[in-house]
């Protein structure tokens, strides 16, 4: 029986854990990305419009994040958004994810709080379900609550401290005054030049991140830019290709958020959408064995 409960939360927190490590990898990417670059190009230093084609790739044999990441299909996909001196905004986009939504959801970073947009990730799910199954829309209502949940609500619902769903320290990274290490990393591409950042954490799981130009581009805009992201920790490697375009940027925080007194209602719904799932399952399942 507990074996049982065990199973069904897990069920329960797989989405949201998957847009926790997606958001965590493009807030790293791109922050720090976008810190190398406004160094070098002024023009970047109001703000950046910014795209990104991301691959994650297993460094190991079937590490849990890559595991999450391949199960849902999401190990490719795009992020974009708008970088201000203050603030990120950033959609996430998956066409291959078992939610091929556009984007899937999005993510508001500022230097005092991480909100998700949780709304906009249940409308996709909704969406996706009563596509293929009408009849599913009596037990999924239209979403009626506000659409970000913050960085203390996520830790609520996966049961974890605040330290994993709060993304701001990201936003507050910088470089060291030193001259970045040039490092040609396997990988590369032709014309660029590669720097490897020293972010001060010598250990073996400390987060390796190298950052590439394309040379003859450097100063034109947009400026295309590949990141290379190896995480020991968590024994994946991520390959974001993209370009970043200077652009006078001024974000304000999402005002539709949810109220701590709803976290409750979004416990029941994503207990619905777990009983409708697993449903559905079953049901392809049995037809399978009938055929």
């Amino acid at each position: 029986m507990a074996s049982s409960r065990k199973k069904k939360r897990g069920v329960g927190r797989v989405v949201l854990i998957l847009i926790l490590c997606l958001a965590l990898i493009a807030v790293i990417a791109v922050t720090v990305g976008y810190s190398l670059v406004a160094r070098r190009v002024k023009a970047l230093q109001a703000g950046a419009a910014f795209t990104f084609d991301y691959e994650a790739t297993s460094t190991a044999d079937s590490p849990a994040l890559y595991t999450i990441l391949q199960k849902t299909g999401s190990t490719k996909g795009t992020v974009s958004g708008l970088y201000a001196p203050d603030a990120l905004q950033l959609s996430i986009t998956a066409p291959g994810a078992v939610i091929p939504a556009d984007p899937l959801t999005r993510v508001y970073v500022s230097g005092s709080e991480t909100l998700y947009d949780v709304g906009q990730l249940y409308k996709n799910i909704r969406s996706s379900i009563t596509g293929s199954y009408p009849l599913a829309s009596f037990l999924m209502p239209d979403w009626t609550l506000g659409n970000y949940i913050s960085q203390a609500q996520l830790a609520s619902l996966l049961g974890v401290g605040t330290e994993a769903t709060s993304l701001q320290d990201m936003t507050e990274f910088e470089l060291p005054q030193k001259k970045p290490q040039r490092v040609q990393p396997e990988g590369a591409l032709d014309g660029y030049l590669y720097y490897q950042l020293d972010t001060g954490d010598t250990s073996a799981s400390a987060p390796v991140l190298v950052i590439g130009f394309e040379k003859s581009k450097f100063f034109e805009d947009p400026l295309p830019v590949h990141i290379l992201l190896t995480i020991p920790e968590h024994q994946v490697r991520i390959q974001l290709t993209g370009t970043v375009s200077a652009q006078t940027v001024v974000l304000t925080a999402p005002t539709s958020r949810m109220k701590d007194e709803d976290i409750q209602t979004l416990v029941q719904i994503r207990d619905t959408i777990q009983s409708v799932l697993q449903f559905v399952q079953s049901t392809a399942d049995s037809m399978q064995k009938a055929g």
